[in-house]
């Protein structure tokens, strides 16, 4: 968010919900605001009565941040913000059993290893069975998502 300019201030009717926390850094001031939680990101450190603005780069996230910024508007104007984005339960499941086997991987241990903790041992078969195995490639499909996303994938489920 930023400063609007004059022309644009005397427009401004609503007024942002009161932040619950602040916290000045170097690239700005963040305000959490409540119910429901959300995060803005103020250029500088701008009086909560200020007229403000978005600022949205055209980059390949702006889809993303225009749907934030309306529901923001929406959420000015006490209407609700809007269908959520938020990952199915069945993503959100998958996603932390990514991130365990990326732990376990990053930790040293094998595939096997790691899909006996994810899956119990008793699941997971002894000698050679092991190689062809669906729960082996589930394993590694886990630890490869996982670690796309570690490289900079986030940004597709942001999205």
């Amino acid at each position: 968010m930023a400063a609007l300019p004059l022309g644009f201030a005397a427009t401004l009717t609503e007024q942002l919900p009161k932040p619950s926390v602040e916290r000045l850094a170097e690239d700005g001031n963040h305000r959490l605001i409540p119910n429901p939680p959300a995060q803005l990101w103020m250029l500088d450190d701008y009086p909560a009565d200020d007229a403000l603005g978005v600022l949205l780069p055209l980059d390949n996230s702006l889809p993303q941040r225009i749907a934030s910024a309306v529901a923001l508007w929406r959420r000015t104007r006490g209407l609700a913000a809007g269908a959520s984005a938020s990952p199915t339960p069945q993503r959100r499941a998958r996603l932390i059993l990514g991130l365990r086997a990326l732990d376990g991987r990053a930790d040293g241990a094998s595939y096997r290893q790691i899909a006996s903790v994810l899956f119990g041992p008793e699941n997971v078969p002894a000698g050679r069975a092991w190689k062809t195995h669906d729960l082996r490639s589930r394993t590694l499909r886990l630890v490869a998502d996982a670690t796309a996303m570690m490289r900079g994938g986030y940004r597709k489920l942001l999205r």
